[in-house]
């Protein structure tokens, strides 16, 4: 399943907000906490030196009262030029329910995985359909970094030409948020994580 999405930084909460409350469907909070794990390796398809591997908690409240769960997920990053030259992301996302965090966590060590940063995200999700399926929106607090808006469409081994129409429809929603282009963000959080860590040891 390929992840096909954008993010952009949000300067005004409250009037996305009623955006989203125009012409999406609220679905839950959520409170996300992710550990990413690096496994030392020459042969990784994203071409750095390590492998990837998260762990992620997730708390939610909906309408059928608070729930966790914990996912285990290796995901493929890759940014991809839009139609008008802007990156987006395009992901091979695989991920699992896990019932037993310490067991993960036991098998990395032994594996050789090292923690490599952790992140939290406060997430209020909504969805809408579109001609390409659903679409998730999600409005993202980042602690450090700020809010965030995450427009995401997922697809079955889409070809080329769909991807770039689906890239222009993650922005048509954007510009319905009344968010511009030239807010769109393609830096990973981590790396903005890690450059705000590395300046704070100047």
């Amino acid at each position: 399943m390929k992840e096909i999405e954008l993010k952009a930084h949000v300067y005004d909460r409250k009037n996305i907000i009623e955006k989203l409350e125009s012409f999406s469907t609220f679905v839950k909070s959520i409170k996300k906490y992710d550990t990413y794990y690096h496994l030392q390796s020459e042969n990784s398809k994203s071409g750095k030196p390590y492998i990837t591997a998260r762990i992620r908690e997730e708390y939610f409240s909906n309408t059928n009262g608070d729930s966790k769960k914990i996912y285990l997920t290796y995901k493929n990053k890759e940014l991809s030029a839009g139609p008008d030259g802007e990156k987006i992301e395009i992901n091979d996302e695989r991920e699992t329910v896990v019932e037993n965090r310490e067991t993960l966590e036991i098998l990395f060590a032994d594996i050789g995985f090292t923690v490599a940063h952790k992140k939290q995200k406060v997430v209020e999700s909504y969805e809408t359909e579109t001609d390409f399926g659903k679409a998730t929106l999600e409005l993202c607090t980042i602690p450090e970094l700020g809010d965030f808006i995450e427009i995401e469409i997922l697809s079955e081994n889409p070809t080329e030409e769909k991807i770039q129409l689906i890239q222009q429809e993650l922005k048509n929603l954007l510009k319905k948020c009344n968010i511009p282009l030239s807010q769109i963000e393609e830096k990973y959080y981590t790396q903005m994580l890690r450059e705000i860590k590395e300046k704070q040891k100047t």
